[in-house]
Order: structure tokens, then sequence, then C-alpha cells
């Protein structure tokens, strides 16, 4: 009779445990419980997700490798561990085997008791050692146990063929192609084809009162204005770029939960012209020119796959405060490692705050932090536009500038200081004062994307292109910066300046401007496009030509009338009455007294306050290495617990703004902000602050001494 092997310790049979079939079958199990543990949740959650592979690039190798490593590279290294030990001695084959066994039945159990929401720290650590030792104990003491575990190495492999054939992912991995330009006949291009979308751009901030355009502030408007049609009653659909700008890009609305990607929208201005034509882009946010089109074709990194997945799975099974410590995954698509956060004056917030699941931003997460920077979005644009040239191509830049926060000058530096707290609550003492620093800040931003306008502009101009290109400059929506409803959050209230944007047409040989009122929508821009070109195509669009006599097809969301738009501007005209960029700063009670040179004033005794400004040691060399000069000046001023008198700061002797939103200081005193008119000079400069005493002979400064 053959005699049957005990089913005791592994080291109670170390000829057997060495053999090839037990080596086999060990291998098969942790091969089996590795496909639980890590591959079918990791696989799972990202076969789920195209997005991740479509915003992180991710092409169709990528992914096969991305799927293999996670299911084969946790179990090689447990059974290449456990192999190792058992050449070395039987013994320690038998405690390797068991260990990764409890390791992986330990994972297992986590995954479960994160989905099932337990996230009390001891109780899930204590429950996942309590698996992890029933899982060896079976499989040492139960026959059958041991058989299962081994059968399950075939589910790592279901694992992967799901992943990779029936999972919406799988449309990834199989190359669903982009249809591009089947179907489209167009003729022969005499020029460049530029498309320009700003962001956060409502209309209203650079119109006057009497609906034109203040030429003092955004000459470059005025100037683009003057040389094509400008749609002064256009407006978006929506508030969110991921749904705005694809609008833009394709004529159509598009479908609820689609991404900004060319896989969600294939039929788009970018592959209008298929690849007859060089194509040169920048997109901040979306991703909307197919891979190989044209462009810079970069690919997504393995590694950067691997390591987002791992941060994935680490949410997956740490419970409660542990996975609090691994990187957010609740902002973006991929690039959970990185550093996302603000960083400094510059530094930029997302273009739209929502959280994972229904994001679509994982390309801007993806730039570095300085990229993301107003600064960088402006560089960005500079870049793109000086790679046009005379010749016929095909361009698309979109950046989210003048975006929040505004940091930028028309003078070509940024602010040294930003309030991240504007006082949103209207009880705040300081409400009324930030609510019109609010809009100052917005334009002063603007006039930098005015500058950048006349740049592209000028170098249409200077290549020979301007002549025969078609030009669009517009905005993905606006934002709102009337109180009491702020940004994007649309009401009845804030959706004019939200919605309502600049949209400026110049059609190839278009000499003069025109202005029309008719309504007009981002979806009517391609539709546009094809129709100035005489493009001739099959496509569907929601939108229609504004340049064929066709009626809209759909209702703006902003009033039919201009007039509600124009009462906005009535109403920054009234908090900001003064002309230009001094007149930007001429607000509050001596706001007539910008721009004053302090000589033509009369001075009277030194002030009994005190003062200091947070960037005193920048003053003796502006502007600073990286280009900020303290036009938003922010500081204290001892005056005990009363709100200090009204207080003027002059720079090189000339009134340069006035000082407000006080508020209670840790160190005594009272907190300010001042913003300050273009007065600075490169090198050394004189900053002073001077109390205003009204008298029946006119305002009596007083100097405030140096704390």
């Amino acid at each position: 009779m053959t005699a049957v092997l005990p089913t005791t310790e592994l080291s109670d049979a170390p000829a057997r445990r060495r053999s090839p079939s037990e080596w086999a079958r060990c291998s098969a199990a942790l091969v089996g419980v590795a496909g639980l543990a890590v591959t079918q949740p990791v696989l799972d959650v990202f076969g789920r997700n195209p997005e991740f592979f479509v915003a992180g690039r991710y092409g169709r190798r990528e992914i096969v490798l991305f799927a293999l490593a996670v299911a084969l590279v946790p179990a090689a290294v447990a059974v290449g561990t456990t192999t190792v030990a058992w050449l070395a001695h039987p013994a320690l084959g038998a405690t390797a085997y068991g260990a990764a066994l409890a390791g992986f039945g330990a994972l297992f159990a986590l995954v479960v008791l994160n989905a099932l929401e337990v996230d009390v720290v001891w109780q899930a650590v204590a429950a996942a050692l309590a698996v992890a030792a029933l899982l060896v104990w079976l499989d040492r003491t139960r026959r059958p146990v041991r058989s299962m575990l081994s059968y399950l190495a075939v589910g790592n492999v279901v694992f992967v063929l799901l992943f990779l054939f029936a999972s919406p992912t799988a449309e990834l991995v199989a190359g669903t192609t982009v249809p591009g330009a089947e179907g489209v006949a167009a003729p022969v291009l005499g020029g460049p084809v530029v498309v320009l979308v700003l962001d956060e751009f409502p209309l209203t901030t650079i119109l006057r009162p009497d609906g034109t355009i203040d030429e003092a502030r955004y000459p470059n408007m005025a100037r683009l204005a003057a040389g094509s049609t400008w749609f002064r009653n256009a407006s978006s659909l929506h508030p969110l770029t991921k749904v705005s700008v694809p609008s833009i890009l394709t004529g159509t609305v598009g479908e609820k939960g689609d991404l900004p990607t060319s896989h969600d929208h294939p039929r788009s201005y970018l592959t209008l012209f298929g690849d007859r034509y060089p194509i040169n882009t920048y997109e901040a946010v979306t991703d909307m020119l197919p891979p190989g089109l044209g462009g810079d074709d970069v690919r997504g990194a393995i590694s950067t796959a691997l390591r987002d997945g791992s941060i994935v799975y680490g949410h997956q099974v740490l419970p409660g405060e542990l996975a609090d410590e691994l990187p957010s995954i609740d902002h973006s698509w991929g690039g959970f490692g990185d550093d996302m956060g603000p960083s400094g004056p510059g530094a930029a917030d997302p273009p739209d705050q929502t959280v994972v699941g229904d994001d679509g931003y994982g390309r801007w997460h993806s730039l570095d932090p300085l990229d993301r920077s107003p600064s960088g979005q402006a560089a960005a644009l500079a870049q793109a536009v000086s790679k046009v040239g005379a010749g016929p191509s095909v361009n698309f830049v979109h950046v989210a500038f003048p975006h929040y926060p505004w940091v930028l000058t028309p003078w070509g530096t940024s602010l040294t200081q930003f309030p991240h707290d504007l006082a949103d609550d209207p009880q705040d003492s300081r409400y009324e004062f930030l609510s019109v620093l609010r809009y100052q800040l917005h334009a002063l931003q603007v006039g930098a994307a005015d500058v950048a306008v006349g740049q592209m502009i000028d170098r249409l101009r200077s290549v020979g292109a301007w002549d025969d290109a078609l030009v669009v400059v517009t905005s993905d929506h606006g934002t709102s910066l009337t109180a009491p409803d702020f940004g994007r959050t649309l009401t009845e209230a804030n959706r004019e300046e939200v919605l309502r944007i600049p949209l400026f047409v110049k059609a190839p040989g278009q000499v003069s401007g025109e202005v029309r009122d008719e309504p007009a929508l981002t979806i009517d821009v391609l539709p546009s496009i094809v129709d100035l070109l005489d493009v001739r195509t099959g496509w569907r669009f929601d939108g229609h030509s504004l340049f064929d006599g066709s009626r809209p097809t759909r209702a703006p969301k902003v009033d039919d009338d201009l007039a509600p738009a124009l009462d906005v501007a009535a109403g920054h005209a009234r908090d900001v009455p003064g002309e230009g960029w001094e007149g930007l700063v001429s607000t509050g009670a001596s706001g007539d007294l910008v721009g004053t040179p302090l000589g033509d004033l009369a001075l009277g005794r030194p002030s009994d306050l005190s003062w200091t400004a947070d960037d005193r040691p920048l003053f003796a060399s502006l502007p600073t290495d990286d280009g900020r000069v303290p036009y938003l000046l922010t500081g204290s001023v001892a005056s005990g617990d009363d709100e200090p008198p009204e207080v003027l700061v002059a720079v090189n002797g000339t009134v340069a703004g006035s000082m407000g939103a006080f508020s209670a200081s840790d160190g005594g005193g009272r907190t300010f902000f001042a913003l300050l008119g273009p007065f600075f000079v490169d090198g050394a400069n004189i900053v002073e602050a001077y109390e205003v005493e009204r008298t029946p002979l006119g305002p009596l400064l007083h100097r405030l001494a140096d704390a």
C-alpha cells in the first residue's frame, strides 16, 4: 500500500516539499492569492477608468505592460523569494512560503475591509492578521484548500484577460481608430489658421459702459477688433473648461461624462484637415489632438503608470488615517505623486476644482507647478505663437490665462504678494475693499493677456501671415467679479460675467473691423471656420456659421440683449472710475490724488502713526530676480485697536494708491492691503505712507514713521 503523506508542517516532508511538483503547487498558490490580493482590485479600478490612460497619454503597449506588471511582479517576487529560500534549506523555504501566503492574505482582507468602509486602523489590522493566520493554517492542514489555492493561478490570468478585452479600457487596447478627416473636402489653405482660447475671461472686463473696448487698458483687444469681426454678444454654454473647450473645437454640445480628449471627441478642428498641414498645438487642459496626427506625440512612461497604480492600491488597502498619509487621488487622473499644490503667489489652482471620477484634468495636473502658474501659461502662449509661420498650418492654443490667481501685470512683472483670502463674507469689515481689489487684480492680469494678444498679432504680421490668416480669439468662459456671487458657480445674478465672453474672428483677407450684436455661441466657432474656409464636410454640428446668414440652433444662456452686460461694465466703472492703469487704483476717498506728485500737495507735521511693509527689503532693487514687484503691498500700521484713518502710499514721490482692508494684527495695530499704480522703477525705490487730513484748504498729508 502507498503511504499517505501527513498534512502537517511543510518542513515535515522536506523531500516532497523540494520536489518540482510541490514547488509548482506552492508557486501556483502564490500566483493565485496574489491575483486576489493585488491583480483583481488594481485592474478592476483601472479597467473601469480608461480616462487614466487617456489623460496620461498611455498607448496600447503601455497599457498591456501595466496589466502584466500588476499581475506578474508581486507574484514573481513572492515565488522567487520562496524558491531561493527552498534551495537554501527546506525549513527556510516553508517559512518563506508561509510568510508570502500570509502577506497576500492580509492584503486581500484589507481590500475587502476597505470596501466595507472599516476605517478604524486597529480593527482592520487585527482582522487582516486573523485572516492571514487562518489562510496559512488551512493551507497546512486542509488538502482541499491547498488544491483550491493552486487553481486560483488561473484566476490571475483571467483578471488580465478581462482587463485587456472586456473592460472599458479594452477599447484603448483594441486601438479604436480616430475618424480624423474622412468625408472632408477642403481647399488649399492660403495661410495659417490660428485659434486662441483664453481662460476665465469675461467680456465685461474689457468693456466700457458704452459698449466699446477700453483701449486705454486693453489697446491690443481694440486693435484686434479693428481688423476682425467682433461678436459682442457671444457666450459660452458651460462654465467648465473640460466642457467648453471641446465645444469650441467640435461645434457640438457633447454628451454628459465626455472627457476633453480625442477619444471622446474624434471629430474636431484638430482633425478637420487630417495630416495635410503642420499642426501646432498647446493644450493646457484638454487632449484633443489624436496621437500620431501632429504635435509632440509624447507617450506616458510605464514607470509613472505603475507609480500611480501603487498609490491607488495603497488607498485600497490602507485604513483610515494611514491612507491619509498617501498622495491625494481626489483631483486628477494621474500624477498622484507630484506636487500639485500652489507654490507661492504665482502658482495656479486647477482650472476647475472637481473630484476623481468626474475630473478630466489629468493633463493639467501632469504639468510642472511652474508651468501651471500664470507666468508659465503666458510663456506657453508666447512659445506656441512663435511657431506660427507664413505658410499654411493648423494652430490651436488654449492656456489657463488670465485665469485666477491674478498675479501678472501688463508691464511684464508679477506681484510679490497675493491675497488668497479675499473675504467672501459680506459681514467681514474688509469685504467692500477686497471686492473691488478682486476686480482690480483680475483687470491687471487681463492686461497681461492683452499684451500677449498684441504679441500674437505682431508675430503674424512680422512673418507676413496676417493678411491670409484666419484668426479666432475667444475664451472658454468667464468668471464673476461682482459681489456677492463671485467665481463660476452659476446664478441668475452672475451669468453675464460667467458666460459672456470675447469672440473675435478675422477672416482671410479681412482688413477692416465689424461689430455684430446677434447672439453667438462657442459651438458656432467651428462651423464658422468651415464656412470661411469653404470646407465641405458631412459632420454634424450643434452650432451654425456666423457668416452664412443661417439662424442660431440654440438659445444662449445669457440675455439676448447686450444691456445686462453693459450694466455690469457700468458697475465696475463706478467702483473704479479712473482711466488707464493709474485710474484702476484710484479708488477710495482719496482716489483722485493717485498720480499726484507729493510736491503738489501740502505736507504737515509727521503723523503719530508708524507703519511697516512686508516687502520693504525688496525696495532697494526692483524687479526681483524672478521679475516680481510689490504692486500689491501688504504690511501693518501701528494704530492701537482702532482702524487707521485714511492712509495713502507714495512711490518715488508720487501718490500711488491707498491702504484698505484693515484687520487686527497679532502683533498689535492693523494689517492692510494697498494696490499701487505703475510708479516703481528699476533699481532702488522710495516707498512712503501718509495720513490724510481733510481741511478747508484741501488735503493735508502727514508722513507715517517707519516702524
